[in-house]
């Protein structure tokens, strides 16, 4: 990464910073004098394009890894591979990679164009920037001037960390954000789990509150690691077609782990009562105004009030803030792990930590990013005694 600091570089103005997100992909456009080839032919490729054209930008084409794709046109646009593409382009022509899912590592394909030649290569941040109407807020992705009108909790986030890994990945996210420069994000990581084993090991009286549990991944990571060796599973989950295959996959199970899994059916948040939700049956389901059911909210504090809990997982579309705020006094109560989701907002990745740094102060905290580009990237609070070394 830049040898500037985190400090330094959210010393930046707020007024410039907001000048810079408007105007960063015209300049990065004129400085290869209106050649620019979007690399990526997917939906964020499309919708690219689109808002291209929108301002009087002709990209001179697509380009995508996917066989299928080469030599087809979407929308007017030929779509060439990426050999042809930077044989034809890569010397004076700005590439944006328009691919964002969680598949994908932007610093892969960074290097895959680098290799071929191309000078000129940026994230699709500035793309979302400039359409901001279109495209943001999504996920983690918002305006970086946000960034920088909460620099003091972001400065303050930095110094949470317990390894130099989780430092580096909260620097790397943050610097992206700010910037658009998305080259030094983690790479693949070696796994993909809310139970790493290198940062704490499960109990044998482990007993998980799983929010988000979906169609019960979770439990199979857990029981895969430990078979029937834990206490208790709370799998909590509010979606009626992703309850359906919760109930399936519970159902399948050996009965001395069934006997150890609860479903409860229902959301969790700050308060209590009924929320409307947008149920699609897949990991997105989330609390919604014009969602299509209504669902009971329910903190965890009074979930499990007579219920102490070891381990509390949150992977909840953007609220895990207000469950977090939901669970404070079990929380202080019982000291759990925390596997907390922090890439549903852009500011998640510096808030959270903080509010469980206010309730776990003596917790060590980490930073993991397991899929592309920021998705799936989960903080730990992990109590002293709990790390396998201890």
């Amino acid at each position: 990464m830049s040898s500037l600091s985190l400090r330094e570089l959210l010393d930046e103005p707020v007024a410039t910073v907001i000048e810079r997100e408007h105007s960063i992909l015209e300049r990065l456009i004129e400085q290869c004098h209106g050649r620019v080839v979007l690399f990526g032919a997917g939906s964020l490729g499309r919708r690219a394009l689109v808002e291209l054209r929108g301002i009087g930008i002709e990209p001179l084409c697509l380009s995508d890894n996917n066989p299928q794709r080469w030599g087809t046109s979407l929308d007017g646009c030929t779509v060439l591979s990426p050999a042809d593409a930077t044989s034809r382009y890569g010397s004076d022509s700005l590439f944006i990679v328009t691919i964002w899912n969680a598949a994908h590592w932007y610093v892969e394909t960074r290097a895959q164009l680098q290799g071929m030649g191309c000078r000129f290569i940026s994230s699709f941040s500035p793309v979302y920037w400039r359409f901001a109407d279109t495209f943001i807020p999504f996920l983690l992705n918002d305006l970086p001037h946000k960034v920088f009108e909460d620099s003091k909790r972001v400065l303050a986030a930095e110094n949470l960390w317990a390894d130099r890994e989780s430092l580096d990945a909260y620097r790397s996210h943050v610097y992206w954000y700010a910037t658009g420069d998305a080259s030094h994000l983690p790479g693949r990581p070696p796994e993909n789990t809310y139970f790493p084993e290198q940062l704490f090991s499960i109990s044998p009286e482990e007993v998980v509150a799983d929010c988000g549990a979906f169609d019960g991944d979770t439990i199979l990571q857990m029981t895969n690691l430990a078979g029937s060796g834990f206490g208790a599973f709370y799998a909590i989950e509010a979606d009626p077609l992703n309850l359906e295959k919760l109930d399936a996959t519970v159902g399948a199970m050996p009965a001395a782990i069934r006997s150890k899994i609860h479903i409860c059916r229902c959301a969790v948040g700050a308060e209590r009562g009924r929320m409307r939700f947008e149920a699609t049956g897949t990991l997105d389901s989330k609390f919604c105004v014009e969602g299509g059911v209504e669902v009971d909210c329910v903190p965890l504090d009074d979930l499990f009030s007579d219920t102490p809990l070891t381990m509390i997982k949150m992977d909840i579309e953007g609220a895990e803030f207000d469950a977090l705020r939901g669970a404070a006094n079990i929380i202080r109560r019982d000291q759990p792990v925390l596997a907390i989701c922090v890439y549903h907002r852009q500011c998640d990745i510096w808030r959270l930590p903080l509010l469980a740094r206010e309730m776990l102060p003596e917790h060590n905290l980490y930073l993991r990013p397991y899929e592309g580009d920021g998705f799936q990237t989960v903080m730990y609070a992990v109590p002293p005694g709990r790390a396998p070394m201890e």
